[in-house]
């Protein structure tokens, strides 16, 4: 191999192993992006489940509070009417509404305290996780606000890359470019690497004593014996 040849091919290959690197770091920041979308709407739901436990068991003790308030009335009613009424079963009838009324007021009072322990634990939860979350979506969006931005920036790299690349391969010799194509398909991105202090570049395997010497004798591009990989000398 030439030495222009493998100038060129190691140029195609720094822009291969670029645009690699890029098309990673995009993909890996489309998955980042998607975990914090998905702890964003986590989040928004924990929150709201928050609030809408405090409003349902705020309207429930409003509404348990009515009830007491109507039954109240009506068992005020009801003893009225007792201290009226003169027939026997008139009064009996009477004093079993009044039960009943004794009773729902007991019922609902047992409920408005189950429901207003239940609301002071959930008001309080709420308040500590609130300001938590609250802070921790802000933080969520600055992070993809962040991420759009080197999300853009890797898209511009990497067509700049890729338009770099187009333009060097014009000016490659079919031969080569069949010859760089067909070795990576076999040895994958590094496919010509140097030899620094007799060792290869890709596979850290000490080189033959007698291949190193005519490496850096002949200066030729030779093939690793270990890795497969074309290695050549360089100080």
């Amino acid at each position: 191999m030439k030495s222009e040849d493998l100038k060129a091919i190691l140029e195609l290959q720094e822009l291969d192993t670029e645009i690699g690197r890029v098309s990673r770091r995009l993909k890996d920041i489309e998955k980042e992006k998607e975990e914090l979308q998905n702890t964003l709407e986590s989040l928004k739901k924990e929150l709201l489940s928050l609030r809408e436990r405090v409003e349902e068991l705020t309207n429930r003790r409003k509404d348990l509070r009515e009830e007491i308030e109507r039954e109240e009335e009506l068992l005020t009613k009801t003893e009225d009417r007792m201290m009226r009424v003169r027939k026997d079963s008139e009064y009996k009838s009477l004093l079993r509404e009044k039960a009943r009324h004794e009773d729902n007021i007991l019922k609902r009072s047992y409920e408005l305290d189950t429901v207003e322990e239940e609301l002071r634990k959930a008001r309080e939860t709420l308040s500590k996780r609130e300001s938590v979350i609250q802070k921790r979506l802000k933080d969520i969006e600055e992070e993809l606000e962040d991420i759009e931005i080197e999300k853009e920036l890797g898209n511009r790299k990497l067509k700049e890359l890729q338009e770099k690349r187009k333009e060097h391969v014009k000016t490659l010799k079919n031969e080569v470019i069949e010859f760089y194509e067909r070795a990576k398909e076999v040895l994958g991105d590094a496919i010509v690497v140097s030899v620094e202090e007799g060792v290869c570049g890709g596979c850290g395997m000490k080189v033959p004593s007698v291949l190193f010497s005519k490496l850096i004798k002949s200066g030729t591009v030779e093939k690793c014996p270990s890795c497969g990989r074309y290695i050549y000398y360089v100080l």
